[in-house]
């Protein structure tokens, strides 16, 4: 009797594993769309990276590094193949093409240090040496809150050999752009003998009339 209640609970998975090989071999696109294609921190680098370029270079996502680098010809098939493999599986998170051309100008990978588990918290030297040889400038940029504008621009000047971009000096949170003058009241003067309050106002005198008076009492005195 225990045999054969056994031999029917062995039926019974054997027929669910059975059926749910049947059902997922039905549909064979088991996926759905993704919420976004950037996480919340890329999309908010991305932003400011827009920001720092300021439309002189395209930004494109996302990149294999097989599309940004080739491989020479004088090179045996056997490190061709090879080579090919390493440079399909890595992925560049943002490269800087020119508007027109699309000519890579740099790379920029988003990396969190904070756990050496992190978003490509450890270098991978494959990447760096490959795009060292060919001559393409590479960013490592940690993720960190409260970048702003002009560091990154900083650190893209230094990367691409440009001049810096020049910071103008801030006060109290402020830009200052340059010496203030005094603002004029743009109040109306009132008028001679015109009553304000009750009493009348006394006609205003020029510069060269109140120096007189002032000479005139020194002189009296």
């Amino acid at each position: 009797m225990e045999f054969i209640m056994l031999l029917l609970v062995l039926l019974v998975v054997v027929i669910a594993l059975v059926a749910s090989r049947f059902i997922d071999n039905s549909n064979p696109f088991q996926v759905q769309r993704k919420a976004s294609l950037l996480s919340p921190v890329e999309r908010s680098f991305l932003g400011l990276l827009e920001k720092a370029v300021q439309k002189e270079y395209r930004i494109v996502n996302r990149v294999k590094l097989a599309d940004v680098l080739d491989i020479r010809d004088n090179v045996s098939e056997k490190y061709r193949r090879s080579t090919l493999l390493k440079l399909n599986a890595k992925y560049l998170d943002y490269v800087l093409c020119e508007p027109d051309s699309m000519k890579v100008i740099a790379v920029l990978d988003l990396v969190n240090t904070k756990s050496k588990e992190g978003h490509k918290a450890l270098p991978d030297w494959f990447v760096s040496g490959a795009l060292e040889a060919a001559g393409v400038p590479y960013l490592r940029i940690g993720i960190k809150a409260g970048y702003t504008v002009s560091e990154l621009q900083a650190a893209l000047a230094m990367k691409l050999g440009k001049p810096a971009p020049k910071v103008e000096p801030m006060y109290k949170g402020l830009v200052k752009k340059g010496p203030t003058r005094p603002i004029r009241s743009f109040k109306p003067v009132p008028a001679a003998n015109t009553p304000i309050a009750g009493k009348l106002m006394a006609p205003a005198l020029s510069h060269s009339q109140i120096k007189a008076q002032t000479t005139a009492l020194i002189q009296a005195s």
